[in-house]
C-alpha cells in the first residue's frame, strides 16, 4: 500500500500523513512504524522545524534522519520495506532539493540525483510495506526565476507524477483540507 500525501507549503500535509500513520498503527498494534525525515537541520529556522515536527511525533514511531553522506533514501527503504512495516517518509521536496543545491555543476547534480532516483522509483515499485510518502505541490506556482529553480519544479514534479503513478492512494492536502484525488480499489 503507497499512498502520497502532496499539498503547499504549510497544507497541512505533514499533520495529515503522520495521522494515516497512527491510524494504520491503532489498527494493528504489531506493526512497525518508522519516520524517515529527509530534512538536514541548517540554520536555526530549519532546526526550529524540526523539532516542532518531533514534539507531534507519536513515541511507538521510530525516526531515521537521512544522513546523505552515509545512507540515501532507497537504502533506508529496502531495509524497511517489509510486511508488517509502516513508514512514512517527510518529504519529497526536501529530498530532490537537497540533491539539486550540492557544491557543483547543476548538470552533475541532476545527474546524481536521477540516479538515486532511478533507485527510490524501483523500490517503491516492490513495496511490502504500507508507505505513506509527502511531498510538495510544485503546479500551482510561478515559474522559477533561476535555471536552478526551474529545474527544481520540473524534477520534483515529475518524481511526485511517478509517486502518483506507482501509488494505490493519492490525497491532496489544502488548507488543511484533505482530498482523496486518487484511489485503486485493487
Amino acid at each position: 500500500m503507497l499512498e502520497l500525501v502532496i499539498g503547499g507549503v504549510r497544507s497541512g500535509k505533514s499533520d495529515f500523513a503522520e495521522n494515516r500513520l497512527k491510524m494504520w498503527l491503532e489498527q494493528d498494534s504489531q506493526q512497525q512504524a518508522v519516520y524517515i525525515a529527509t530534512s538536514v537541520a541548517i540554520g536555526e529556522e530549519t532546526k526550529s522545524r524540526i523539532a516542532r515536527h518531533q514534539l507531534h511525533r507519536d513515541s511507538k514511531i521510530s525516526t531515521c534522519e537521512l544522513d546523505y553522506k552515509e545512507q540515501d533514501l532507497q537504502v533506508y527503504l529496502e531495509q524497511y520495506n517489509k510486511p508488517g512495516q509502516l513508514i512514512l517518509i517527510e518529504c519529497l521536496s526536501t529530498w530532490v532539493g537537497w540533491y539539486l543545491s550540492q557544491d557543483k555543476p547543476l548538470k552533475a547534480c541532476i545527474a546524481d540525483y536521477e540516479s538515486v532516483k532511478n533507485k527510490f522509483i524501483s523500490e517503491l515499485s516492490q513495496l511490502q510495506a504500507k508507505v505513506v510518502i509527502v511531498t510538495g505541490e510544485v503546479g500551482c506556482g510561478l515559474i522559477g526565476e533561476s535555471k536552478l529553480m526551474r529545474c527544481y519544479a520540473d524534477k520534483l514534479g515529475e518524481l511526485n507524477q511517478q509517486a502518483a503513478a506507482l501509488a494505490d492512494r493519492v490525497t491532496l492536502v489544502t488548507a488543511g483540507i484533505a482530498q482523496t484525488i486518487k484511489t485503486d480499489t485493487q
